[in-house]
C-alpha cells in the first residue's frame, strides 16, 4: 500500500476500495464515487499507485482509456443515457484532492444541471464545496452497495 507524502494512506490504494468496483481489467478499476456530483459519478483508477497521466507509457495509457470507455458504456446502459463527461484533474491547482491518478466519469441526463455546460466550470474550479471535496455528502453503505450491484449486473450482461 502506497503512502502519500504527507504520511496519510492513499484511499485509492486501500483494500476497502474493492467494495466499490463494478468493472476491472488490465490493472485499472472502475469504482463508484462515494460522494457523487450526479448519479452514476464514477472514477477510473490504476490499481497501483500512479500520480500522473503523463507517467503512463503508451500501453498503460491505452489500457486506462479502454477501461474508461468500457465503464462509460456500462454507465450509459445502467442510467439509460448516451451523454457523459470525462475529466482528469492533476495537482491541487486543477482541483485534484487525492494524489492518485483518476478520471471522473459522470453520466449526464437532460436537465440534470440548469445548463448542460455547467459541469465544465464545476470540474475545473478548485472549490472545496464541489468536486473531490471531503465536504460533499457521501452515499450510505446500502445505497453504495445497491449502485455497485446494479452496475456489476449491467457489466455482466454486456460481457456475456
Amino acid at each position: 500500500m502506497k503512502m502519500k507524502a504527507s504520511g496519510h494512506q492513499c484511499p485509492f490504494c486501500h483494500p476497502g476500495i474493492r467494495k466499490y468496483i463494478y468493472y476491472e481489467a488490465d490493472g485499472y478499476l472502475a469504482v463508484v464515487n462515494i460522494a457523487p456530483v450526479l448519479p452514476g459519478h464514477s472514477l477510473i483508477i490504476p490499481e497501483h499507485h500512479k500520480t500522473s497521466i503523463t507517467s503512463l507509457d503508451a500501453k498503460e495509457l491505452q489500457l486506462f482509456m479502454q477501461v474508461a470507455q468500457k465503464a462509460t458504456y456500462i454507465l450509459m446502459k445502467a442510467f439509460g443515457t448516451d451523454a457523459f463527461d470525462w475529466s482528469v484533474q492533476e495537482k491541487p491547482e486543477a482541483g485534484q484532492s487525492i494524489e492518485h491518478l483518476h478520471m471522473h466519469i459522470v453520466p449526464r441526463m437532460k436537465n440534470d444541471l440548469e445548463k448542460p455546460g455547467d459541469w465544465y466550470p464545476l470540474v475545473h474550479q478548485n472549490d472545496h464545496e464541489i468536486i473531490d471535496s471531503m465536504n460533499r455528502p457521501e452515499l450510505g453503505p446500502d445505497d453504495l452497495k445497491s449502485i455497485v450491484d446494479k452496475l456489476k449486473e449491467v457489466a455482466g450482461n454486456i460481457e456475456s
